[in-house]
């Protein structure tokens, strides 16, 4: 079967002030597709990539899944069989910690994630804030729902019970397992007291991760979002993940926070010298009518040079609309509810750097968008 085409005109792509959300949650519509794939053709040379996907209702706004654009990228880069990670190789981890609430630390880990999943890779988030906002935001409430959370995983584990990766702690967000989350609520605070009484308590995430390596290597990346602050659980996130993504709002008290973290990460490293864990900054909620906000980007990166990312992402109206008054179930990511929004680029330039820094990858070993900054990578 062949896409359908237009004999008299080449379909018009949306305006580019069209913002309503898709009606399938990761459904993404043409013009945000070819942008994700960064095609530069035609959209009727792009539908070639899709057989089987017509227009609906006669119109050409068609709405392709994450798994289509991740088998449309594996053909544009000639792979027509899907390649697995091997069993017992982890995939990148991105752990988004701040050492303070109210930094967009959440916003970030959503967006990501979601973009990385749109983008075709197949992504695990983690919500490890008993707050639950990651959980709240893509529609789940945790206050009427039975939790199965990361500190549930943790303690069956090291017990010595079998931890089952089900939907029960796994929960699908997006379809074909292009999106998962475990999920969180106020009850993982308790597995602070329970982790004291761990013997070697900084290891007892990497010990899970280690013991069921065979789960983890699915997916392409894992996005984990940390409570704010420091605790037991949090530097053990910290130890497995090797690498923190800070996200940082360009104010003093976020800057004073930065501090915390850094000296936290330092003694990880003192305690552990074989870790060498690492950090990797993004700034958020640049104003340029805001002086303070070039002043702290300044004094950032004078006290963290080389780990500041390159894309600083603006502060705009449309991040705080993500999640509903309302309802948890009206609540979404930027790319779901507003995708043709200049919040909605950032995003998506903000991803592709990352992906680069972290070195995700399509199918294993085929890199999708090759960058610069590989090489800068600390951790």
């Amino acid at each position: 079967m062949t896409p359908e085409t237009r004999n008299d005109a080449e379909p018009v792509l949306p305006d580019d002030d069209v913002t309503e959300p898709s009606p399938l949650r990761g459904g993404i519509r043409l013009k945000l597709a070819m942008d994700l794939c960064r095609w530069a053709g035609t959209p009727q040379s792009f539908r070639s990539f899709f057989p089987g996907v017509s227009k609906a209702g006669g119109a050409y706004h068609n709405l392709y899944t994450p798994l289509q654009i991740r088998q449309a990228r594996l053909k544009m880069l000639g792979v027509e069989e899907e390649v697995w990670r091997p069993l017992d190789l982890m995939p990148p981890i991105i752990y988004c910690r701040m050492a303070k609430g109210g930094v967009g630390k959440t916003t970030i880990a959503a967006n990501i994630a979601s973009c990385m999943a749109m983008q075709g890779h197949r992504v695990l988030m983690i919500d490890a804030d008993p707050q639950a906002s990651l959980t709240s935001m893509f529609g789940i409430d945790w206050t009427v729902e039975k939790i199965r959370h990361i500190g549930h995983a943790l303690r069956d584990h090291e017990q010595g019970y079998p931890v089952v990766f089900d939907e029960s702690i796994v929960r699908p967000i997006y379809a074909d397992g292009m999106l998962d989350l475990i999920a969180s609520d106020i009850t993982l605070a308790n597995i602070e007291s329970w982790l004291t009484t761990v013997l070697n308590r900084e290891a007892v995430v990497d010990r899970l991760f280690r013991s069921y390596v065979e789960f983890w290597s699915a997916y392409d990346v894992i996005v984990i979002d940390s409570a704010p602050g420091s605790s037991q659980l949090s530097n053990a996130l910290m130890y497995a993940a090797r690498c923190v993504l800070a996200v940082v709002m360009l104010d003093g008290q976020s800057i004073k926070a930065m501090e915390v973290l850094a000296h936290n990460i330092h003694e990880l490293n003192r305690a552990y010298p074989d870790l060498q864990a690492g950090v990797h900054l993004v700034a958020n909620g640049f104003d340029a009518r805001q002086t303070t906000c070039q002043a702290s980007l300044e004094i950032l990166r004078a006290a963290y040079p080389g780990m500041i990312d390159p894309c600083i992402v603006p502060r705009y109206a449309a991040f705080a609309r993500q999640v509903s008054l309302y309802s948890d179930a009206e609540s979404g990511p930027i790319l779901e509810r507003e995708p043709n929004s200049p919040a909605a680029k950032a995003i998506i330039e903000l991803t592709r750097s990352l992906i680069g820094f972290y070195d995700v990858k399509l199918a294993e070993q085929i890199p999708v968008i090759p960058d610069t900054h590989r090489s800068r990578r600390k951790g």
